[in-house]
């Protein structure tokens, strides 16, 4: 017998069935994944946003099935928190044919040149987790596949361009839980040349990295706490504009994907 985490079989079917809703054999090569729903963060017009010029969606749950000439994308929801969202990006990794996962999300931003409302397309990620360490060596790095970063940057500054806001790529860290985000630790990771947190992102990288995957990862950026914007007051300032932002970040994915 087993543990849970060995994935394979008749085992890895069933849990990629329970939480992505489709069979092991129709899993695409290309997943988006947010730990928000899908429609939280690109909003409920989605898929009205996505269908035409040949393009289908199909509802699964809380997740969406893109098609386009032939190509088949799965957008889902990982889970909020480093934990919940280990569990879904290792079942992700495990998967055969899934060979490049795009996170999506937002962070705090605390690099001095980052302001809320920007986008951060991060090439690597502090560990700071705490999640991963059963799982996969400490040293196991955070970092992104290079070309997949380089795409994503130049089609996100081309959507944006227009918005008043800046496309940054850098470092990123992920942190546990909230709470573990005190200003001693945000002003150390900032000397550090952190960009931004979030509580997913370094999860996704060091498993990917670790096995073999292509991942690259978007966050728009929230609230900015070392300069007095709590999330509390972030989430009602700019809020259309970050809806249009989430509207961009949607079409360039859509043209990486796809096109």
């Amino acid at each position: 017998m087993g543990g849970y985490a060995e994935l394979k079989g008749e085992a890895l079917n069933w849990v990629v069935r329970l939480c992505f809703g489709l069979p092991l054999k129709k899993m695409p090569d290309k997943v988006v994944v947010t730990p928000l729903k899908v429609k939280a963060f690109f909003g409920d017009d989605f898929k009205k946003r996505v269908e035409g010029r040949g393009t289908t969606v199909k509802k699964i749950d809380d997740n969406f099935l893109v098609k386009r000439n032939g190509q088949v994308a799965l957008f889902c929801t990982g889970g909020v928190g480093a934990s919940l969202f280990a569990d879904n990006t290792y079942i992700l990794c495990h998967v055969p044919r899934v060979d490049e996962i795009i996170f999506v999300g937002t962070g705090g931003g605390i690099g001095k040149e980052v302001n809320t409302a920007d986008v951060h397309i991060p090439h690597t990620c502090k560990r700071l987790d705490k999640v991963l360490e059963v799982l996969i060596p400490l040293d196991v790095p955070a970092k992104a596949d290079e070309q997949t970063i380089g795409e994503l940057l130049s089609l996100m500054k081309a959507e944006v361009e227009d918005l008043g806001i800046k496309v940054h790529s850098g470092i990123h860290a992920t942190v546990p839980f909230v709470c573990s985000e005190t200003k001693e630790l945000l002003t150390s990771l900032q000397r550090q040349g952190v960009l931004s947190v979030d509580m997913e992102l370094s999860v996704l990288y060091a498993l990917a990295d670790h096995y073999g995957k292509r991942a690259a990862g978007i966050i728009r950026i929230g609230d900015c706490p070392l300069r007095g914007l709590m999330f509390w007051n972030s989430i009602k300032s700019k809020v259309k504009l970050k809806a249009e932002i989430h509207r961009r970040i949607l079409y360039a994915l859509l043209k990486h994907l796809f096109d």
